[in-house]
C-alpha cells in the first residue's frame, strides 16, 4: 500500500486514523522544499483581476482588523507597515501548473473533494486571526517559519469578532502548538480552531478540500426535482384527529411533514448522484469566465487525427471541475455543474474524459472506438473543456 509521506502510515491508515478525526503534524513531508513562487510574484498575482486575493491587516492598540479584497494595486502594498499583515491568493493550482503538482500526493482523496491551493504570505507577526474552517486542509510551510496554535477538538459554534468580514474567533485557547519550517505539513480536520503567526517572512500553501453544506445539497436536490417534474405530492393528513387548539401546528403535523420530505428524497433517489455531481463540480464564476475564453470551432474527427498524428495532445482545462458516477443503468460525466449521460459507453472511456489530465494519440485511438464519446470530445474541444497543446 502507498505510504502517506514519511509518516509510516499507508494512505488508507491515514484515512482511517486521522482524516476528519484529528490533526497530524508531518515533519519534512517535502524535504528541502523550495517555493515555486516568490513573495513578489504572489503580490503580482494579487494585482491581476484573474486571481482572487485578499489583504488582511491587524493594527492599533485594540488589535483591530482590516480586510481589502483584490485586485490590489501597487499603492496597497506601498502603504503597508513592516509587520502584522497577510496577503492571500486563492486557486493558484488552476493558474499555475507548478502549484497544481503539489496536489499529486493527495490524489488518493477523491478529486471532487479538492478545492484549491491557496498561498498566504506574511512578514513577522502576520496572521489571519484564530478561526475554524468547515473543510479539511493541509497547511504546507513553503518559506520561512510560522507558529501554529490549535484546538484539540472541533468547535462547531463560537462567537466571532464583530465589524469585519472575517470569521475570527472572539476567544481562542490553544491546546497544542508547533513551529513549522519549510517542507513541514500540518493537517487539520474540519472545525479545529487554528491560529498561525509568521515568525519571519513566510509563505504557507493551504491545500483545501471542499465539503458542501446541507443547505447546498438540499438546494441541488430541489433543482433536480423541479427539472424532472418530481416532488408534486401534496401534504396529506388522512389520520387527522381533533385538537384542542384550531390554529396550532402540532407535533403530528410536523411528523407528516418530515415523512413527506423523506418521500421526496426517496422519489429522487435515482437522481441523487446527478444532483450531487452537478453540485460538487460547480465552478466559480470568475474561473468559468476564464475557461470560456478557450472556446473554438467544432473540430472534425479528421482534424483530431491530424493533430494527434503530429504529436500534439489535449490538456484538460484547469479552471473546470470534473467527476463521474455510475449505477446499473447509466454512467454520467459531470463537468462544471453540467451532466453528460454515457449509458452505453465503457467505463474506461468515461475515466479518460474525467480522470486524465492529458489525452494523447493512444487514448484517442481508444476514444475513436465509440462514436458517442468521439462526438462528445469534439464538442468538449469546441467548448474549451479540452485544449490543444503543442507536443512537449
Amino acid at each position: 500500500m502507498a505510504e502517506f509521506f514519511n509518516t509510516g502510515l499507508s494512505q488508507q491508515q491515514f484515512l482511517d486514523q486521522y482524516w476528519q478525526k484529528k490533526p497530524l503534524l508531518i515533519r519534512q513531508a517535502f524535504a528541502d522544499f523550495k517555493s515555486p513562487i516568490s513573495p513578489d510574484e504572489l503580490a503580482g498575482f494579487a494585482c491581476d483581476e484573474a486571481f482572487e486575493s485578499r489583504l488582511i491587516q491587524q493594527y492599533g492598540e485594540d488589535n483591530d482588523w482590516e480586510l481589502t479584497t483584490g485586485p490590489l494595486s501597487d499603492s496597497d502594498f506601498e502603504s503597508l507597515p513592516d509587520s502584522h499583515w497577510t496577503l492571500l491568493v486563492q486557486d493558484l493550482d488552476k493558474h499555475l501548473p507548478e502549484l497544481a503538482k503539489l496536489l499529486i500526493p493527495f490524489r488518493f482523496i477523491p478529486d471532487w473533494r479538492r478545492d484549491d491551493v491557496m498561498a498566504s504570505y506574511a512578514p513577522s507577526g502576520g496572521s489571519v486571526g484564530p478561526h475554524t474552517d468547515g473543510y479539511d486542509v493541509f497547511l504546507l510551510q513553503a518559506m520561512g517559519s510560522r507558529q501554529w496554535q490549535i484546538s484539540n477538538k472541533p468547535i462547531l459554534e463560537a462567537e466571532l469578532i464583530d465589524g469585519v468580514d472575517l470569521q475570527i474567533l472572539a476567544e481562542f485557547e490553544a491546546e497544542s502548538e508547533w513551529r513549522l519550517e519549510a517542507g513541514d505539513i500540518l493537517y487539520l480536520p474540519p472545525h479545529f480552531a487554528h491560529h498561525g503567526v509568521a515568525l519571519d517572512d513566510c509563505m504557507t500553501f493551504s491545500i483545501g478540500f471542499r465539503a458542501p453544506k446541507q443547505v447546498e445539497i438540499l438546494d441541488g436536490l430541489v433543482n433536480i426535482l423541479l427539472e424532472k417534474d418530481l416532488g408534486k405530492r401534496h401534504y396529506s393528513d388522512s389520520d387527522l384527529q381533533l385538537t384542542e387548539y384550531e390554529y396550532e401546528i402540532n407535533s403530528q403535523s410536523i411528523s407528516r411533514l418530515k415523512q413527506l420530505l423523506h418521500d421526496a428524497v426517496d422519489e429522487a433517489e435515482p437522481l441523487l448522484a446527478n444532483a450531487f455531481g452537478k453540485l460538487v463540480t460547480e465552478t466559480k464564476s470568475s474561473l468559468y469566465e476564464l475557461a470560456s475564453e478557450q472556446f473554438s470551432e467544432l473540430p472534425s474527427v479528421d482534424e483530431l487525427d491530424e493533430q494527434f498524428s503530429q504529436g500534439h495532445y489535449l490538456q484538460k482545462n484547469s479552471y473546470l471541475r470534473f467527476a463521474w458516477s455510475q449505477d446499473k443503468q447509466n454512467k454520467v460525466l459531470y463537468i462544471a455543474g453540467e451532466a453528460y449521460e454515457l449509458a452505453d459507453c465503457e467505463i474506461e472511456l468515461v475515466c479518460l474524459l474525467a480522470e486524465k489530465d492529458k489525452l494523447r494519440q493512444p487514448q484517442w485511438h481508444q476514444i475513436k472506438s465509440d462514436s458517442v464519446v468521439t462526438d462528445l470530445l469534439c464538442q468538449f474541444i469546441a467548448d474549451g473543456i479540452w485544449l490543444w497543446k503543442i507536443s512537449e
